[in-house]
């Protein structure tokens, strides 16, 4: 009884150490670092001169490449709305994205996605994917050309342009001359959806030879808040012959600042960087080599990550041109999207991209039927619960061994006490009776189990899914439920916001993980009790630690796992109703 005591004492201190922990510590802390962040970059932002590819891993080049050395150039960060009204600029308009290009530096560096909004508030703005150098997490696109003993573009060359506006399913064409007989054409054509095409040319119209070669690159100051840990992967990442690779953020810092990940000579692929819900994506021309870099530069305070691809040198003979053509995906993951361009357009493992996880061949099939059920009822949430009957009916006829497993261990409880009572703490007499009275009466005590164990896999998938896929994010259900990709929003621990408190952590409990957690409880009082009252103490207590942890998982995940009890406990009933109870011919 003592050590009995002693556990739940134990468990209970543990409880309180967690709760304590999340709100009197974690929270402030978090906030605090939040704060400290916001000042640093105020008060300290520095950036670094940009570094141009490192065209020395090229295969075919020539002797004598200038070398370009940052500079260190102190900058505090400018409003982002600032930059944009100031400047000439094309105009990008499309039904989903819109933006601009600025005729300085021609970088794709102000893009924002017109079908997704920041937060669920009504006035939240549009998500801002790319931002200018010089803004608060300024992210970039830059094409251009290296030039062997001649001036390229850079970011301060202007240039001129046919058209002021890009529109979806057109192009604009912009034009640059170096002044030194070198005139260099970019044309930008956007699809329906996020993919621009960029075709670079330049014309030699001097009396020499000129070496040239074409590189893009995609350029991020400092990191996004709120990344995931090891749930997905969130940073610079590469298809190219070895498959996906993955570098996270940490990894480049850990690098140093002079080393690179470098791949050379490869066929089809891109390089970029993603986000939970969005990417930035070079692509090569598929049927032509490129080498690919991807690193870190700069301090805490004025990091930047690099994703580059570049061609090796071309030499470009007096009067001849040379064009490279490449694409530019920069928006919202969405499946069906990323599908269309790896399997009609041949983008080499473009949709890679979401983070299926090692167990994709279960969680895409599943995303895959939400999507036909959503089709079918027009919402997710109903999506989810479509889903969750279909499993339940799958797993049926081994769910309906296991609960009538159960119900026969119920019926043999008494037995089960009977031999305790006879063999005390001889526990082998103990274990050889019982195994032999499970065999007369043909009951298997581990068959109870199996449809819990088999949903695992199932309640894994939907995880991921409702984690990395966009489609869910900002999903509405029905009621308070407005994104089925977030927690419980109507909160029990400050009475549904009667009490001015806003609870983070374990104390930010929902009252649908209550629901669920009530529905598991009533669930397992059907179930036959342990004869340890130990053992019975703790699967008591297991409600309870399943309401608090899945009070911070997506919503969409408790109402699968709510109505999978739900049904579970109707099932069981059923089974008890009709009767098929065991008799008890064997005496202990």
């Amino acid at each position: 009884m003592d050590d009995n005591r002693n556990f739940m004492t134990a468990i209970a201190l543990t409880m309180a150490i967690l709760l304590g922990y999340t709100y009197f510590y974690d929270a402030p802390r978090q906030r605090a670092i939040e704060e400290a962040h916001q000042e640093q970059l105020i008060a300290e932002a520095e950036q670094k001169g940009e570094e141009l590819p490192d065209f020395s891993t090229s295969t075919n080049l020539s002797e004598g490449i200038p070398t370009q050395s940052p500079t260190d150039v102190m900058q505090i960060p400018v409003d982002r709305a600032e930059i944009l009204e100031s400047r000439t600029k094309i105009t990008i308009t499309s039904p989903h994205v819109h933006g601009s290009i600025a005729l300085k530096g021609a970088r794709i560096d102000d893009l924002t996605l017109a079908d997704y909004q920041e937060t669920l508030d009504e006035d939240s703005k549009d998500v801002a994917l790319l931002n200018p150098e010089g803004t608060e997490g300024a992210y970039f696109v830059d094409f251009s050309w290296g030039i062997d003993g001649a001036k390229g573009p850079d970011k301060d060359s202007v240039w001129t342009t046919d058209n002021d506006v890009l529109e979806a399913g057109d192009d604009v064409t912009l034009k640059w001359d170096n002044g030194a007989g070198l005139l260099f054409s970019r044309t930008i054509a956007l699809d329906k959806d996020y993919m621009f095409t960029v075709t670079q040319k330049v014309i030699n119209t001097t009396d020499a030879t000129v070496n040239v070669a074409q590189y893009g690159r995609v350029i991020r100051q400092g990191r996004p808040e709120g990344q995931a840990l090891f749930i997905l992967h969130e940073g610079p990442m590469w298809s190219l012959d070895e498959g996906i690779e993955e570098f996270t953020y940490a990894d480049l810092e850990d690098m140093g600042k002079k080393e690179k990940n470098s791949a050379k000579a490869t066929t089809g692929g891109w390089v970029g960087i993603t986000d939970k819900y969005w990417l930035v994506a070079l692509i090569p021309d598929q049927k032509k080599e490129f080498n690919a870099e991807i690193y870190r530069r700069g301090d805490e305070a004025s990091e930047k990550f690099y994703t580059n691809y570049f061609h090796n040198w071309t030499a470009l003979q007096s009067g001849a041109s040379y064009e490279e053509k490449s694409r530019l995906f920069a928006g919202a993951k969405k499946v069906s999207l990323l599908d269309r361009y790896t399997e009609v357009e041949d983008v080499k493992m473009l949709n890679y991209a979401i983070d299926w996880g090692m167990f994709y061949f279960l969680t895409k099939p599943i995303f895959y039927l939400l999507e036909i059920l959503y089709a079918f009822a027009g919402n997710f949430g109903v999506a989810i619960l479509l889903l969750t009957a279909i499993v339940k009916l799958a797993l049926f006829p081994i769910a309906n061994k296991g609960y009538k497993s159960m119900n026969k261990m119920k019926v043999l409880q008494p037995k089960m006490q009977a031999l305790k009572e006879k063999y005390g703490d001889d526990k082998t007499k103990m274990q050889q009776a019982t195994m032999e009275l499970y065999k007369k009466e043909k009951v298997n005590p581990v068959s109870g189990c199996l449809p819990m164990f088999l949903q695992f896999p199932v309640f894994f998938a939907l995880y991921k899914v409702l984690y990395v896929t966009i489609d869910m994010r900002h999903a509405p259900f029905f009621g308070w439920i407005k994104d089925l990709s977030g927690p419980d929003t109507m909160l029990v621990s400050n009475l549904f916001g009667l009490i001015p408190w806003e609870p983070t952590g374990f104390l930010a409990l929902g009252i649908l993980p209550v629901i669920m957690g009530f529905t598991m409880w009533l669930q397992m009082q059907m179930n036959p009790s342990s004869g340890d009252p130990l053992q019975r103490k703790i699967m008591l207590f297991m409600p309870i630690v399943f309401t608090f942890m899945l009070s911070q998982f997506s919503v969409g995940l408790v109402i699968y796992w709510t109505f999978s009890n739900i049904l579970g406990i109707l099932q069981q009933w059923v089974l008890m109703r009709r009767g098929d109870p065991v008799p008890a011919q064997t005496k202990a």
